[in-house]
Formats: structure tokens, C-alpha cells, sequence
């Protein structure tokens, strides 16, 4: 009796062991920072952006259940490994090297690039007379948010001589930005045509005579991922639809979406 009562609870156990494994399958776990406007909340708390809604369309368009989970951007890889993550969808840059040198495409499978981005320099407009040149930034004290492509650009403009300060988020290099810590902050032009010169930031200008070079946005899964090839099929369906496209519009970066992944 003993022997078959340890049977039963031996496959219910493999049972519930396979349903929890099938459950985590299932679901589209997506790694995310602040960052308007690709994630951030509205007014009631409520988490919204052209990423985040994107996600929820391609989630749909696979028949998975999504969750997001707010991370540390420069512990991106860490949570990709760990598994408490299934991917990292959030302005990533694809197409550049992670500040050790080693290009992101080695550490990480990416889904087709869905968008265009440049790095852009602000300062506070006080300062735009004599911060307007990559020259003039050598020596001084830059910001970008640690394991940003900002990072690294940062740390080229202001030299051996320069100081460099690590933020958890883009938005906490523009309060450094704003207290005078820094004297400039390297942040992603989609975030900075939202914000800059505007409500809060009304006193920090994009130095536009600095031009840094254009990346592209991917969304980052484990190497040898099968949801890479997924993902990818969806987004494909999700462009011919215009549902990309529809967003874009609503959140001002039409200029900036890609849509043609043939």
C-alpha cells in the first residue's frame, strides 16, 4: 500500500513539475527600465509605452501570458541568464559593444532591429555657449545610465581627464544634469525629443551641433533562444498589419520605426 501510495504522489509531483515548466514556457517575461517613451506609466500607474505595447501585441500574437519585470540596466545580462527574465525589451541597442568591448550581438540573440536611434548630448541651455562641441566636453563631468551605449560615448568625450557618473536610469542623469552635478548627459534622442525642453526639463537643451553615430533597437534573448525566430514572425505580421506603424504614430516616433524586415 505504502509502495503505491509513493507511486501516486511520485506522479502527481512529475505532473505538477511538468505544468509549472509548461506555465513558465508560456509566458513572455520582458526585462524593462523607465524609459519614455518605450516604458514608463501614465498618470494612474498604469505601465504604458511603444515598447510595452508592442510587446503585448507580439504576447497576442504568440498566446502568451506577459509580465513585466522593472530590472537594473547594467545587470540586463545577469537577469537574462538567471532565467528571471525571457527577454530585454527596451530601446536596446543592438548594433554597438558593450563598454568591455565585446559587441552585444556575442553575449545575446537578437530579434530583427524594429527601430532607429541616435545618442544625443544635454546640457543645461545655461551652458550652450561654450558646451557645443565634442572638444569642449574633454575633461569635464559626463552622465548616462550604467550599461547604456550612452556609457561608453560618455566616457570617449570626456577623456582620461573627465569624470564619469553612473546612473541607475536616463531620467536620474537628467536630475544630476539639473542639480549641477554634471555638465552634461548622454541619453537616447527618443527620449530626449519627449522630454527636453519641456515641463520638468524646460531648462536643458540637446546639443545639436554634436552628432554621435545612429543605432538600432533589438530585443535581446538568451543565446540560442527559440522565442528569437518567433518573435521575429510576429513582429514581421505586426508591421504588414500597420499595428507598428499605428503605434509609433501615437507615441511621435514615426521617424524612427522600422517596418521592413526583408
Amino acid at each position: 500500500m505504502k509502495k503505491i501510495l509513493c507511486l501516486v504522489l511520485a506522479a502527481m509531483f512529475c505532473l505538477f513539475a511538468f505544468a509549472s515548466c509548461s506555465a513558465k514556457e508560456d509566458k513572455l517575461v520582458i526585462g524593462y527600465t523607465i524609459y519614455e517613451p518605450m516604458n514608463y506609466t501614465d498618470d494612474s500607474g498604469k505601465l504604458i509605452g511603444f515598447d510595452t505595447e508592442l510587446a503585448e501585441a507580439v504576447a497576442k500574437k504568440l498566446d502568451m501570458e506577459i509580465e513585466f519585470q522593472l530590472i537594473e540596466w547594467s545587470k540586463k545580462y545577469q537577469e537574462l541568464d538567471a532565467g528571471t527574465v525571457t527577454c530585454l525589451w527596451n530601446g536596446f541597442t543592438s548594433n554597438c559593444a558593450d563598454d568591455d568591448g565585446v559587441q552585444r550581438s556575442d553575449k545575446v540573440d537578437f530579434s530583427y532591429a524594429y527601430m532607429k536611434n541616435e545618442q544625443c548630448v544635454v546640457i543645461r541651455t545655461e551652458d550652450a555657449a561654450t558646451l557645443n562641441s565634442k572638444d569642449a566636453l574633454a575633461g569635464k563631468k559626463g552622465a548616462a545610465e550604467d550599461g547604456s551605449a550612452g556609457e561608453t560615448v560618455v566616457k570617449d568625450f570626456i577623456g582620461e581627464n573627465g569624470e564619469y557618473i553612473g546612473c541607475t536610469a536616463q531620467t536620474a542623469t537628467l536630475t544630476e544634469l539639473m542639480g549641477k552635478k554634471v555638465d552634461f548627459v548622454v541619453i537616447d534622442k527618443t527620449m530626449a525629443k519627449t522630454l527636453i525642453g519641456q515641463g520638468d526639463y524646460a531648462s536643458l537643451s540637446m546639443v545639436d551641433t554634436i552628432e554621435i553615430a545612429s543605432e538600432e533597437y533589438s530585443i535581446g534573448f538568451k543565446k540560442g533562444s527559440e522565442l528569437t525566430a518567433k518573435v521575429n514572425e510576429a513582429l514581421k505580421e505586426l508591421a504588414a498589419d500597420g499595428t507598428m506603424m499605428e503605434l509609433a504614430k501615437k507615441y511621435g516616433l514615426e521617424n524612427y520605426v522600422i517596418t521592413d524586415f526583408n
